[in-house]
């Protein structure tokens, strides 16, 4: 990972530089979907190819800034959308429960199956995305996430609306590994990081806003469940018509198109080396899952408070429905706290990027230690338990709503904050070679987890030890992980060296 990168300029919150690089590395070279794709080898047409000059017409940072904008508009306003998608359904349980007359864990199914294939999706476009490029990714997952999820929408048959929204998150959600990749082509790095603030956030902001816009769209339309797909796809509209006028941002693939087209001659793969790339793309992540203590650890870290969003689709509508009698409508309103706490988490993750590592960037001459990306996750680390034994102890027909409530903003908050430091350390530890499988990994954790959770939630709140210890639980194991990012901070530069992977030796 580079460590001279840009300094975050005086009223800017961030700069998120090495956070898109980790995708960007899963996905060096494209294609063109006007003749079969041609594998190229990065390190040939970076020796082999290059810009005609810096004012290179085809070079994306040269195009018009209305051009760029679009571009970078397409991933965030696609990742809203297709997280959104995880939660609208939320609000639409009771109505499935009640139309297919199954319990309530079977009628999740659609949402834990659809997040679940959040976890396969990815993997499978990231190594595909080093042979083919972005544009490609694009193209095939937008009308797959449609078409599976207008039919399971418009279906009135269990199996079908299950299996339609688990193909739905499966091909749908490969733009989750070139989003970032897409940004950094089409704009220098000192605006890419600003620039893509929407698109970090994305991931976050959608299952959290998605059960509010569920249950005013559910309101609206009489409690019709099949709205709560059809929201997303209306949100998800102008991607459909901006990804039409899409271009190739991929500087490798541009280049190989422009050789071919000169006449030029660029050494490709064979069919059984493009088969070894993908194929070694696809275990890395998972061998960093099982078998990587660093990436193992760090990652379920993140991945539970991730998962924690999970669990208020359960908990926010047992509590606040049991305790307070909220309609669905208000249970939405009850995340707003948790979005005012990502926007903290962005904001504390940039005030320390500038005052801590950019610091030692240029004191150690752009030799500073991963470590001290962490200083973000320390703070974070204690407002995460704050947060859920603030939510566990105070919901009570005594309190006032707004207390309980409120606490979903020290939640927020840390986990933003823990997440963005996580990530960029995870970049600065495996630098270019292995960063983006580090952060594939810890995404495959997030919405495993994510997945797994609601199915559990409310027989949990639902037992013998009432709410306030079912909520203490998840407190308790939150206390448990505090001192991961501090033992990381203490004895990163050991456990590095531990690695199965070349790290950074800074």
């Amino acid at each position: 990972m580079m460590q001279n990168s840009t300094a975050v300029h005086s009223g800017e919150y961030i700069e998120l530089e090495e956070t898109f690089k980790a995708s960007i590395k899963h996905d060096e070279q494209p294609p063109s979907l006007t003749e079969p794709p041609s594998p190229v080898q990065p390190d040939e047409l970076a020796k082999e190819l290059d810009w005609d000059g810096p004012d290179d017409a085809d070079n994306p940072h040269n195009w018009p800034t209305w051009q760029r904008v679009m571009h970078s508009a397409i991933p965030a306003v696609y990742g809203f959308g297709l997280t959104a998608g995880i939660s609208t359904f939320v609000a639409a349980i009771p109505a499935i429960e009640e139309q297919f007359q199954v319990s309530r864990n079977v009628a999740l199914l659609p949402v834990s199956l659809y997040t679940a294939g959040f976890v396969i999706g990815p993997c499978i476009t990231s190594p595909i995305s080093e042979l083919y490029g972005r544009r490609w990714i694009y193209w095939f997952n937008f009308p797959t996430l449609v078409i599976f999820n207008a039919i399971a929408a418009a279906s009135d048959n269990f199996t079908i609306l299950v299996v339609f929204r688990f193909l739905a998150g499966t091909c749908g959600s490969g733009v989750l590994a070139v989003g970032a990749g897409t940004l950094s082509d089409v704009w220098d790095m000192k605006y890419a990081a600003k620039v893509g603030v929407p698109y970090v956030l994305a991931p976050f902001l959608g299952p959290t806003l998605g059960p509010l816009m569920g249950a005013y769209i559910l309101h609206q339309y009489n409690n019709n469940w099949k709205w709560s797909v059809w929201v997303i796809l209306c949100i998800l509209a102008p991607v459909g018509v901006a990804i039409v006028f899409m271009k190739e941002t991929s500087m490798h693939r541009i280049l190989y198109l422009r050789a071919k087209k000169r006449g030029s001659h660029v050494k490709t793969d064979t069919a059984s080396e493009t088969t070894k790339k993908i194929v070694k793309g696809l275990l890395r992540p998972l061998h960093m899952c099982l078998f990587e203590p660093l990436s193992i650890f760090l990652g379920l870290y993140s991945a539970y408070s991730f998962a924690m969003i999970f669990s208020f689709f359960g908990s926010y509508a047992y509590i606040y429905t049991k305790v307070y009698s909220f309609d669905q409508r208000q249970i939405g309103l009850c995340y707003i706290p948790v979005i005012i706490g990502f926007l903290f988490g962005v904001a504390t993750f940039g005030i320390f990027d500038k005052i801590k590592y950019q610091k030692e960037v240029v004191r150690t001459n752009g030799r500073a230690a991963p470590e001290y990306r962490l200083y973000a996750a320390l703070f974070g680390s204690c407002l995460v338990p704050i947060g859920l034994f603030w939510y566990a102890w105070t919901p009570n027909q005594s309190t006032h709503w707004i207390v309980p409530v409120l606490a979903g903003l020290p939640f927020g908050w840390g986990t933003l904050a823990s997440f963005l430091s996580c990530m960029a350390y995870l970049i600065d530890v495996y630098g270019t070679a292995n960063s983006a499988s580090a952060v594939a990994a810890n995404g495959m954790l997030r919405f495993a987890m994510g997945a797994a959770f609601p199915q559990f939630i409310i027989q949990l709140y639902d037992s013998s030890i009432g709410i306030h210890w079912a909520g203490s639980i998840f407190a308790f194991i939150s206390v448990v992980m505090i001192p991961v990012p501090w033992i990381f901070f203490w004895k990163g530069r050991q456990l590095r060296l531990r690695s199965h992977y070349p790290t950074n030796n800074n």
